[in-house]
């Protein structure tokens, strides 16, 4: 059985390393273990400051400047490094490159932000209302150094889920031996069973979520207000609706979505939820929408697991999982607008619009989620092939498969 180390209990990563993405480390690949304590090695010290020297060579030949190399290096606490172990022969980093290349690492990533975390300028904070973009990011002095980092022999690999990060990394850093690294692998999920839920009384029920860590701000970003203007048009031919919105609203929620939320029969559920809830909630709904910005891969794989009719924007990322018409429904307006990769292969966000209802966007969404409303066979078609694709192309199977081939190819350069 061959140890890999799964580093996200570590305190770098400690807003990342639990998110359900990473679920599948409960599930390894045959042969393989996930661990995520073990032995930590006297020559430790030894090797991080080995690495650490010729990262600062290699970053500094890419363009960095020390200054710019010393905040990088403290951005991944010396005590965390330290506390890598010696006894595995390859670490698993989730989303960010919290390490200094002591040990051989792979990581996972949607996209190529979070690779710069955690440095504003260059990642930016994901509810900020602005755009992210190649601004500062070539003359800045970290970029050169993560460049480094990833062209290091310690980095074996860059798991990504979507095609679109993937095919992007060697255009962003200019290095096409980068591609040597990269594996796709679309994300796996488990099959869901839907649980008995009592009578619905002929009731239609929406459900919308916001993120795993429930900010309120998320409300906005998976395009909350669009949602509520849709549902506010189609609710008074349709009474027979019930919408649940499982989030918390923002603070400064406009009052005409607070009064949409008390006149039009809507649910707001805010508070905590254990596993066996959650399962009711989603067994309870059939049709789940999710018009945001951008991909969101854990919540619609998981609508997609329980059989919903799923309804989501064209945002980046997203139709390298739903297929429109086929399982699931896509509304157009997103993409390129709050969410689109650039020729230099940055992913830009721009997150303004989504703080403010678009009537253009909420016009298409109406009829969308009509269409879906209206007709039971659809939602039925919708559903049974989302099941159908969790079942095989989105399956924790064929998910291992690909990374037992990427842990493979990284052991075998040890």
């Amino acid at each position: 059985m061959t140890k890999i180390f799964y580093a996200g209990h570590l305190r770098p990563f400690k807003h990342v390393g639990h998110h359900p993405q990473f679920e599948h480390i409960q599930y390894p690949p045959p042969g393989y273990q996930f661990v995520t304590h073990a032995q930590v090695g006297a020559r430790m010290p030894i090797r991080l400051l080995t690495s650490i020297s010729a990262l600062c060579r290699k970053a500094t030949a890419n363009g960095s400047n020390l200054i710019d190399i010393a905040k990088f290096i403290r951005s991944r606490s010396i005590r965390a490094q330290l506390s890598l172990p010696a006894d595995v022969r390859l670490a698993f980093l989730p989303s960010m490159p919290f390490i200094l290349g002591q040990i051989p690492w792979v990581i996972e990533i949607e996209d190529t932000t979070t690779l710069f975390a955690p440095f504003p300028r260059i990642s930016g904070r994901r509810h900020d209302p602005r755009i992210f973009g190649t601004e500062g990011i070539y003359d800045s002095g970290f970029f050169p150094i993560v460049k480094a980092l990833l062209q290091s022999n310690s980095c074996r690999g860059v798991i990504c889920h979507v095609r679109s990060t993937a095919e992007s990394i060697p255009v962003l850093f200019n290095d096409d031996k980068l591609s040597r690294k990269i594996v796709h692998i679309p994300l796996g999920i488990r099959p869901r069973q839907r649980a008995k839920v009592a009578d619905k009384q002929d009731l239609t029920t929406i459900l919308f979520t916001n993120s795993w860590h429930q900010a309120a701000t998320g409300f906005y970003l998976r395009g909350g207000l669009d949602l509520l203007e849709a549902y506010s048009a189609i609710y008074s031919e349709h009474p027979r609706l019930r919408l649940i919105l499982r989030t918390k609203l923002p603070d400064n929620l406009d009052q005409r979505y607070r009064r949409i939320i008390e006149r039009c029969n809507v649910q707001v559920i805010d508070q905590f939820l254990s596993g066996e809830e959650i399962e009711a909630l989603f067994s309870g709904a059939d049709i789940y929408v999710l018009p945001s910005a951008r991909l969101h891969v854990v919540s619609i794989l998981q609508a997609m697991a329980y059989g919903l009719a799923i309804v989501v924007s064209d945002g980046w990322g997203i139709e390298e999982y739903v297929n429109d018409g086929r399982n699931g429904l896509i509304v157009r307006g997103r993409y390129g607008t709050c969410s689109w990769m650039d020729s230099n292969g940055m992913l830009r966000e721009n997150y303004k619009p989504l703080f403010s209802a678009d009537a253009a966007f909420s016009r298409s969404l109406t009829a969308v989620l009509s269409s879906a409303i209206e007709d039971a066979h659809l939602r039925a078609k919708l559903g049974n092939a989302a099941i159908k694709d969790v079942e095989t192309k989105f399956s924790v199977e064929r998910w291992n498969f690909g990374l037992a081939n990427a842990f493979a190819k990284a052991l075998s350069a040890c």
